[in-house]
């Protein structure tokens, strides 16, 4: 399947004008994370009495560090990987996370955490805390 038009840049498109194909993904085909936004996360996990969580649990196939603040990575377009020929990303939107982040990944335990939390300040509607954000979807801009 391809990644929903609706979000992806023009730039990704590939020489014959079609979107990205995924597979074994949910739509996108790469998350990027920070550990800025963890810290922040597990920072008011912690003021509530919880146990931090791992970026596993959001299951990124990136995950960059030395941001200037939490979820710093909401605001990006694109970014470059691997210097000045390396290989460009294009940040198509956030994450909506599911329960999946709430089960621990070696025991199998489901818990309330982080989707309660992340309601309190990630909510993209403030009236309707239903979706929750965490990490970017990226799309790879092809070669020319």
């Amino acid at each position: 399947r391809r990644v929903d038009e609706r979000f992806c840049p023009k730039a990704a498109f590939d020489i014959l004008g079609r979107v990205p194909k995924v597979s074994l993904t949910d739509g996108f085909p790469i998350l990027i994370a920070s550990e800025e936004s963890l810290k922040e996360l597990n920072s008011r996990l912690r003021s509530k009495g919880r146990n931090d969580i791992p970026m596993s649990r959001f299951r990124p196939n990136i995950v960059v560090k030395g941001l200037r603040e939490a979820f710093g990575e909401d605001y990006w377009k694109a970014i470059q990987i691997g210097g000045d020929n390396g290989t460009i990303l294009h940040i198509v939107k956030g994450c909506p996370r599911c329960k999946q982040s709430c089960t621990d990944q070696e025991t199998g335990e489901r818990f309330a955490e982080p989707l309660e939390t992340l309601k309190e300040f990630r909510a993209l509607n403030e009236k309707s805390c239903e979706d929750v954000y965490f990490a970017q979807n990226v799309v790879l801009q092809p070669e020319s």
